[in-house]
């Protein structure tokens, strides 16, 4: 049985190691649309948003602590059906570790398919609907890679990945290279997603439901122990 079940793992960790990657960069791009276009707050960072709700709470700035206490209560159901979707896909002995990608997919092709039919300008009671469903798509991502990918493979919530880097080089004196790889690739996200914003303002949603899409097919496309394929049984020349 163990000969049977080590052949799919080395490329469904290269598949969680590429989905990793796109969603890294699908976050980033998430994070600045919600930023430039849907009031100026952020859709994963859940620090900055409870910031902003108690900014808010104190008596200044009301809108934007309005908006952000709405992000940080749809990232919270995002990640609960993350957590759901992700928990029932290994019941049963069978491993689908795409299903909650599925429904982080749906979100954000709505998303996109909604800024198209409002021409890229969705007033404020659209963008308010668009932050809520970006950030509950993010919930979903990142507890869904948490129970599928563990801690090694965190999407869009960096800090405790950078400060360990931090850490382990002045402690260990060795260079965290992931830490570093997920940091960049979020700040490109961030500056693509930028970019188009500017210059193609209608697709800017596109960038990140394509990104995901692609992470989607990868891990989807991954053998995976639990649904490896049986060897056939030897051939037996005749008596």
């Amino acid at each position: 049985m163990a000969v049977e079940e080590a052949g799919p793992v080395r490329p469904r960790h290269r598949a969680d190691a590429w989905a990793a990657w796109l969603l890294t960069f699908s976050a980033g791009a998430v994070n600045a649309l919600g930023f430039l276009a849907l009031g100026g707050v952020f859709t994963s960072v859940v620090t900055a948003n409870s910031a902003l709700t108690g900014v808010a709470l104190g008596g200044a700035e009301t809108t934007l602590g309005v908006r952000a206490a709405l992000a940080v209560l749809c990232y919270v159901l995002g990640a609960a059906a993350g957590s759901w979707t992700a928990a029932r896909a290994h019941r049963g002995g069978r491993s689908r570790p795409a299903g909650f990608l599925l429904l982080e997919l749906l979100l954000l092709w709505s998303v996109a398919g909604w800024w198209l039919a409002a021409d890229g300008g969705p007033d404020a009671g659209q963008g308010t609907a668009v932050l809520g469903t970006l950030a509950a798509a993010m919930g979903c991502q990142n507890a869904g890679v948490r129970l599928t990918m563990g801690a090694r493979a965190p999407t869009a919530y960096l800090t405790g990945l950078l400060t360990g880097a931090v850490a382990e080089a002045v402690t260990a004196r060795r260079v965290h290279w992931q830490a570093l790889g997920n940091t960049t690739l979020l700040i490109v996200g961030a500056t693509t997603a930028t970019l188009l914003e500017r210059s193609l303002h209608d697709a800017a949603p596109l960038l990140p439901a394509l990104l995901v899409t692609a992470a989607w097919a990868t891990v989807r496309a991954a053998p995976r122990p639990g649904n490896a394929a049986r060897p056939s049984a030897p051939h037996r020349p005749p008596a």
